[in-house]
């Protein structure tokens, strides 16, 4: 049985052998502010004001939630309206889809998560974390299925710590230590220079943030995660 707290190992492998970010794109310079609305399959509805390399960054996580489902789906629609001004609210936002730990195809793990908070609360956040495990795995005892509803977000600069309670962890899951209502701490790490954005899950916390978090967050192999600091 292969555990997940081990991934680390194959991604190193896997990125030794030429791991990419799909979609991801170099920093560019800002250019002016614009209103996009997201909304999820998980009832999220948040209005973001982004820059274009930010609105270009979450079209490219969203996109990546299709192309490597886990459960959850997210679109993004601009809005006519100007920027608000700074007496409005804003929001920190952590969002991504993509594949990871692809050692032996097709058995990678699928990852989709959305997550927001007004800007410097990360208590009480919303959202949610999805890994699945496409199917083709069973017969090597590597299946299953992690749904996390997210509670706290923490988000400085181009990181993120999450922190939610599991609402469903079966069998390779399961076996790692995840168990209905248990927790799961959560860090992921936006890399606008080199394109090599970072994931890690864990049952317990090892980063000191106000939501816990994992110091193990290995490089996704694809996909693409968009991080905002209001």
């Amino acid at each position: 049985m292969l555990s997940f707290f081990t991934r680390g190992v194959f991604v190193l492998a896997a990125t030794t052998l030429g791991a990419f970010a799909f979609g991801a794109s170099p920093a560019v310079p800002d250019t002016g502010l614009q209103n996009v609305a997201l909304s999820c399959s998980d009832g999220t509805n948040v209005d973001l004001t982004l820059s274009p390399a930010e609105i270009l960054s979450l079209t490219n996580a969203v996109t990546a939630m299709s192309l490597y489902p886990a459960g959850l789906t997210c679109g993004v629609s601009t809005q006519a309206a100007d920027p608000p001004t700074a007496g409005s609210k804003k929001f920190d936002s952590a969002v991504g889809g993509g594949d990871q730990f692809a050692f032996l195809r097709p058995c990678s793990i699928n990852f989709g998560f959305s997550s927001n908070t007004p800007a410097g609360v990360p208590s009480p956040a919303k959202g949610t974390f999805n890994e699945t495990i496409p199917g083709g795995c069973a017969t090597l005892g590597f299946s299953g299925q992690l749904r996390v509803t997210i509670d706290c977000l923490d988000v400085y600069g181009n990181h993120a710590d999450m922190h939610g309670k599991v609402t469903k962890a079966t069998d390779s899951f399961a076996n790692d230590g995840f168990t209905q209502d248990g927790d799961a701490y959560i860090s992921t790490t936006e890399d606008l220079l080199s394109n090599m954005d970072s994931l890690g899950v864990s049952t317990t916390s090892t980063r000191p943030s106000a939501c816990g978090g994992t110091v193990n967050e290995p490089f996704i192999l694809n996909g693409s995660i968009n991080v905002h600091d209001a």
